[in-house]
This record gives structure tokens, sequence and C-alpha cells, in this order.
């Protein structure tokens, strides 16, 4: 048995062994390409539904192609954005909620709306629409990985989070305009 302090994330019930690294990376690639794939029917959709004067900024990726470089472009989409966002996105407000006592479906549908608000305020109408779904994707995975470790539910949820972007980059560079 091990001594826990206060300020220790895990709970008693988290002490079974960390999946492989390797079940781990196929995780988040497998919830990557599904959030991508969720994220362009939803905008599909949205765009079908919404005329476009609602629509909001452009704040898509085909605008960072335009203002970067490829390199700085593949560094911020594949490597900063999923370190941060999970962080801002998932880490910090489901640990919060968790320590607040909130179940795993109201804690998946605040971390969405939170996160669907920060793009609200940054792109307009479409692309908060479109955040929503990703948030509560990328708030499920890391609830779903928690059960381990908080460092098991921020690796799998980066990664998976850097497949989307992956994936949302090709999209966009084969003329695919998110």
């Amino acid at each position: 048995m091990q001594v826990r302090s206060s300020h220790d994330l895990s709970s008693p019930d988290d002490d079974g062994p960390a999946p492989p690294v390797l079940q781990l990376a196929l995780a988040g690639l497998g919830w990557g390409l599904l959030t991508c794939m969720l994220c362009f029917a939803i905008l599909f959709l949205t765009k079908w539904l919404l005329p476009p004067e609602y629509w909001g900024a452009h704040t898509g990726l085909s605008k960072f192609k335009r203002e970067m470089s490829l390199p700085l472009l593949v560094f911020w989409v594949v490597i900063y954005s999923p370190i941060l966002e999970t962080f801002l996105g998932q880490l910090l407000p489901l640990e919060i909620l968790r320590r607040l006592g909130a179940s795993r479906q109201l804690s998946i549908f605040i971390g969405a709306i939170l996160w669907a608000i920060v793009h609200f305020i940054s792109g307009g109408l479409l692309h908060a629409i479109v955040a929503l779904g990703s948030g509560a994707m990328f708030s499920f995975v890391y609830l779903r990985y928690r059960g381990p470790s908080v460092a098991v539910a921020y690796a799998t949820t980066t990664f998976s989070r850097a497949c989307n972007n992956i994936a949302i980059l090709v999209a966009v560079f084969y003329g695919l305009d998110a």
C-alpha cells in the first residue's frame, strides 16, 4: 500500500497498471481519426443548415497554411497545439470537476461547452459548433484513460489531438477547407 498525500491527483482505486504504450498510441490514433471524421461531419452539416452570414470568422487551418511556413505549421499543429490545448481544455477543467465530484457525463458536457465558448470567441459560431463535438470527444478520451493516472490520460488525449490535427492538416492540403 502506498502512502498518499492530499495533493495526489490519483485516487486509491486507480492502482491498476498502466496500459502498454503501443496500445495507448493506437487508441490515440483511432480516437483522433474518429474525432476528425466527426468534426468534418459536423462542419458539413452545419454549413448545409446555417447560412454563411452566421458562420463567423474564417479561422480554419487554411488560414494558417497561408500565413505560416510548412515547418512552423507542422510544429504548431502537431506538437505545440495538442500539448497546450489538452492541458487547458481537458486536464485543468476535468481534474477540477473530478475534485468537485462531478459525474463523467457532466464533466464531458462542461468540457465541451467550455471548449466551444473559447472557439466561439476566436472564430464565431461555425467554429464553436465544430469545437463542441471535438471538445466532447477529447473530454471523453481524457476521462476514458484517466483510470491509471493523469499522465496516461493526458498523453493519450494529446496524441489523439495530434492525430486529429494531422488528419485535418492533410485534408486542408488536399483542398478540403476546414
